[in-house]
Order: structure tokens, then C-alpha cells, then sequence
């Protein structure tokens, strides 16, 4: 659904708009035209009502593209703009999907002067993706006005006035906390990482230059000062990188291989490959099978894949080796084991210990260790009993799945998984696109032992940090900036890291327990913006691991959780 509003002079001056000079705002009075409402499944969208007006368009569902002065820009759901009266607004011909949102059309009169002001460039972002937040706030003062645009009187057109002054103070006050130049560096860094993952995608230079709230101009020039590479040349170089693990990797058709690193035509594909490389797809598989190795933690060549290998692991990819299929002979199950959402599914599986007991490892007789554990002191000593990979904690999920796939042979499946992956977290957030503001942020916090921990970009966070979804608070996203996975804090600091909603796990332990009721019922948590707008949600800790086996799960947990704050 969108909604129109346009507005009529009440009265004015008949003087001659003569001044050069930008007039201050309180000089200004704004009146509504009109008010309607589209849809994109109607049978035609009639943009006429925007001509001559200055108008503000929001989207609350779905996406689609518009053509303005000149130029093509591409729109989601929680996002909004401001036209200029003059400048021409068209739909692309072709829709991709249903869409709804808000029109809204206004004229703006400065004190003494008949005719309309035109120029708000001094006030307003002309053309610019807005994001007000919270979003749902903004979606409501939206529906003030058009509920309550028939059949007024004049206190309630009075009335209307003023809703809509207020409604443009709160985009304006949304816009003046915009990002500055290092945050723009950051938003840019942010869109790399998402270029990295989602490079199978449809990616464009003017999605990724919404996505970071910069303009296009602006955001390729800082990403090529960031990776050397213009956007594109980069997402080329992010393809052929994953073409060639694929053709190393797997006997798929050229085509699959082509659709999986996102080219759509196997031919192009194959053109690329040559512009890129010097040689073709086929040729570069026939010519470098022999560097399907890998060199483990003494040094030594171990042939890929492994073929009815018997796997220890260590840490935390017990999930990621039972999503590809592949059961150990042992991992450390006496914390994970009593913890993991899975924790009934690992029948046949030897308990190592929780410190990496060394004789219960040998007694297992392993060909092969995956070792993801922090304590790196015993890894000489585990990788003397079986050639032994270390995995970095600090990896993504992706790129730890993809790693330990590609050692047992099992790369297809570990793809699949991702792109099933990808579409049903992106399916999850698209459902909340007018519950969450596009700057909302939320925090993790994690009580083990009594003690407190807040979340970086691991365990539950890495599912609420999405795109489609919330921001890591300021404090959150420095330590995800520094490559911290957790940091221990104090009561006290309680305030400086919780965002906009708190996601708050209690271990089962007394010590938890009791530190978590002292913490409720004490005057600071009271003081908790979260709290006082009751968006506080209990979790359990089992969902703060960021295997596959959990993630996927708690895509199906995460509805009935945000519809349970407290």
C-alpha cells in the first residue's frame, strides 16, 4: 500500500517571491494537497499527483525501481525520499515484485509570498535513500494523515498541518545523524563483506551504494581507496576466486559452476574466466588438479579430499561436520555436549574431554583433527598424533564450512547449504521490514558463571546483525571492528553497550541465575532504554553457537522469540 498526500495554499500574501536568500524554517508554512494510497498489484500506478508538489515516497513492503531526473534507483521496504517539485518520478516499466508504501505531496510557503517555495536544498536531501528510525513510527505518522484526510473541519485541517511539520522534523532530525566521513569508510568496509558473501547475487554498484547511505559517485571512489578495485572489478575478482575452488573441487557442470559464482550465462561465465585468468574454466581444472592439497600444522602436504578418514574436532565445527554428513569418532562433548541445540543427535560419538585429552585422542586412533579450539598451546602436541588443521575462530561460518568441506570432498553440499541458507535468513528479516528501523541496533549479553559477557559478530549476534536487520550497538561495533568474538564487562558498563534491544542469555548455574535476578531487579536495568520500551528478550544459551546445525534452526525459533519480549 502507498499513500499520496498533496496540499493546498490556506491563505498567503500576494506579494512576489523576490528574495535570493534561503528562508529559515520557522518563515515557512507547509500545507497538504492530497493523500492516496497504491498498490503495485492494482493495474496501474498513477504518479500524477506528484507533479508541481515537493512529495516524500516511503516504502513499507517489498522493492522496486525509480526513474528520477534521469537517473535509476532502487528502493526496499523501511526506506523513504524526498522529490523536488519539478523533477519527474516514473516506475520502471518492469516490476519484480509487489511493493507498497506511501506517497506523499505538499506545497511549502514562505511567510509573505503567494507562491510556492520550490528550493529546499539548505533543509532537504533531495533524491537520497532516507531510513528513518524507527521506521514503524514513521509508518504511523504516515497513516495519521491519510486516515484523517476526508471530511475534516478546520481544527482538524489545522490539525493535519501540524502532523505533517512533525512528520518532516522527525526525517529531518533522522537525516542530521547521518554518517560522517569515517563512518562512511565503515559503511563501505560493511558493504565488502557483504559483497564477499553474497557474490552469487544479482549485485549492482547503486544497491551496494544504497545499502552503505552513500552516494554512488562518493562510494566508488572510497572503494577503491579501501580495496584497490572498483566495485565491480572486485565482485569479478570475489567470483573467479570461488569458480576456481569449484572447478578444483567438485565435478559439476560448467554451468552449475557458472550459476553458483552468480553468472546467470555459462558463456560469459567462460568469457570472464579467460579475461581473468588467460586460460579457460576447463583448462585451468585439467592443468592445476594437482594442487588439491593442503598443508597441515606441521607443514605436511595432506592429499583432498580425505576419503573414510576417522575425524577428531576439536571446538566448535562438531555442527558444521554433521551438516555435511560427516560423524568423528570424537569431539570435546562435555560442555558442548550438554549445551548445542543438537545435543540428543550425537550418538557414536567419543568424548575427548574438555581440555583436549590427549590419551583419549590417541586411544581413537584419528587419520585426520580439526582443531578450532583457544587454547593453542597443545596444538603441537594434538597435530603429533594425527595430521591436524587449525581453524580460525574468527573466520565466518561461510568461510569455516567451506574450508572443512572442501578437506572431506563435500564442497556441493556445503554450497547448497549456504544459498538455502542465505534465502530463508533473508526471508525471515524481509517478514520484519516495518518492525525494525533501518538504524536499529541490538545487543547480546550473555551471563556464564556470574559473570558478563557481550557479543561481537558471533553466536546469536551473527544472525541479528543482517543487512535486513539490526545494527550492533556503537561500543559492539568497535569490538567487531577489532576482531573481538566477546568481551567480559562489569554491571556498571551495562549502559554503554546496550542498544536499541537487548537479547539477554542466562547459563543454567546458580552463579547465572542469581546475577541475572540482581541484575532485573536493580535501578540500573530499570534505566535501560530497552527495558523501558519492554524489547528485552530471555534466551536461551544454547542458541549463541554459530554452526550450521544452530543457525538454520533458529531461524524457525527467532519469530516466536520477538513476539516474546519483556
Amino acid at each position: 500500500m502507498i499513500i499520496i498526500l498533496t496540499s493546498c495554499l490556506a491563505g498567503g500574501l500576494p506579494l512576489k517571491q523576490t528574495e535570493k536568500e534561503a528562508p529559515l524554517l520557522h518563515e515557512l508554512f507547509f500545507s497538504i494537497c492530497q493523500v492516496e494510497t497504491i498498490d503495485s498489484s492494482g493495474n496501474s500506478i498513477d504518479l500524477s499527483p506528484l507533479e508541481g508538489h515537493h512529495a516524500i515516497v516511503a516504502f513499507t513492503k517489498g522493492t522496486c525501481n525509480l526513474k528520477i531526473a534521469g537517473g535509476t534507483l532502487h528502493f526496499q521496504s523501511g526506506t523513504c525520499f524526498i522529490v523536488k517539485p519539478g523533477v519527474q518520478v516514473k516506475f520502471e516499466d518492469t516490476i519484480a515484485e509487489d511493493f507498497a508504501g506511501y506517497w506523499i505531496t505538499f506545497d511549502i510557503y514562505r511567510l509573505g509570498v503567494s507562491e510556492p517555495y520550490s528550493d529546499m536544498q539548505k533543509y532537504f536531501p533531495y533524491g537520497q535513500q532516507l531510513n528513518p528510525t524507527p521506521f514503524i513510527k514513521f509508518v504511523d505518522m504516515l497513516e495519521q494523515l491519510q486516515v484523517r484526510q476526508q471530511n475534516v473541519g478546520k481544527l482538524e485541517c489545522f490539525k493535519q498541518q501540524i502532523r505533517l511539520q512533525e512528520l518532516i522534523v522527525f526525517l529531518l532530525e533522522n537525516h542530521q545523524v547521518t554518517e560522517g566521513p569515517s563512518d562512511s569508510l565503515r559503511a563501505v568496509k560493511r558493504s565488502v563483506t557483504y559483497l564477499e558473501e553474497n557474490y552469487m547475487e544479482n549485485i549492482t554498484v547503486e544497491q551496494l551504494s544504497q545499502q552503505a547511505g552513500i552516494r554512488r559517485w562518493e562510494y566508488s571512489t572510497l572503494f577503491q581507496n579501501l580495496t584497490g578495485f572498483k566495485p565491480l572489478e572486485y565482485l569479478t575478482d570475489v567470483r573467479m576466486k570461488r569458480a576456481k575452488e569449484l572447478l578444483l573441487l567438485s565435478n559439476e557442470p560448467l554451468r552449475d559452476i557458472a550459476h553458483r559464482v552468480g553468472f546467470k550465462d555459462e558463456y560469459y561465465f567462460n568469457r570472464r574466466f579467460r579475461q581473468s585468468m588467460g586460460i579457460s574454466p576447463k583448462l585451468y581444472a585439467r592443468t592445476h588438479q594437482s594442487e588439491g592439497s593442503i598443508k597441515d600444522y606441521l607443514g605436511s602436504h595432506i592429499e583432498l579430499p580425505l576419503r573414510q578418514s576417522r575425524i577428531v574436532v576439536i571446538g566448535y565445527e562438531l555442527g558444521n561436520l554433521l551438516t555435511l554428513g560427516v560423524r568423528p569418532v570424537g569431539a570435546d562433548l562435555t560442555v558442548i555436549g550438554k549445551q548445542v541445540v543438537y545435543r540428543n543427535e550425537l550418538h557414536n560419538i567419543s568424548d575427548i574431554g574438555p581440555k583436549e585429552d590427549l590419551e583419549r585422542i590417541k586411544a581413537l586412533e584419528p587419520d585426520f583433527i580439526f582443531n578450532c579450539s583457544t587454547m593453542h598451546s597443545a596444538t603441537a602436541l594434538v597435530a603429533h598424533i594425527a595430521p591436524t588443521l587449525v581453524i580460525n575462530r574468527e573466520d565466518s561460518n561461510f568461510e569455516k564450512l567451506r574450508l572443512i568441506a572442501t578437506v572431506v570432498g563435500e564442497r556441493p553440499k556445503a554450497e547448497k547449504w549456504i544459498k538455502d541458507y542465505k534465502t530463508k535468513v533473508k526471508a525471515l528479516w524481509s517478514q520484519y521490514s516495518l518492525d525494525i528501523g533501518a538504524k536499529e541496533t541490538v545487543t547480546v549479553i550473555v551471563i556464564v558463571d556470574g559473570e558478563f559477557f557481550v557479543m561481537g559478530n558471533h553466536g546469536l549476534s551473527y544472525t541479528l546483525y543482517h543487512p535486513l536487520a539490526f545494527k550492533p550497538a556503537e561500543k559492539v561495533r568497535e569490538m567487531i571492528e577489532q576482531g573481538v568474538d566477546f568481551e567480559e564487562i562489569s554491571v556498571e558498563m551495562l549502559a554503554d553497550y546496550v542498544g536499541d534491544r537487548l537479547f539477554l542469555l542466562v547459563g543454567e548455574e546458580p552463579r547465572s541465575v542469581n546475577a541475572a535476578n540482581d541484575l532485573i531487579k536493580s535501578p540500573l536495568w530499570k534505566e535501560l532504554p530497552a527495558v523501558q520500551r519492554n524489547l528485552v528478550y530471555l534466551v536461551d544459551p544454547k542458541w549463541n553457537y554459530d554452526d550450521s546445525i544452530t543457525l538454520e534452526r533458529l531461524l524457525t525459533v527467532l519469530p516466536g522469540i520477538l513476539r516474546n519480549s519483556s
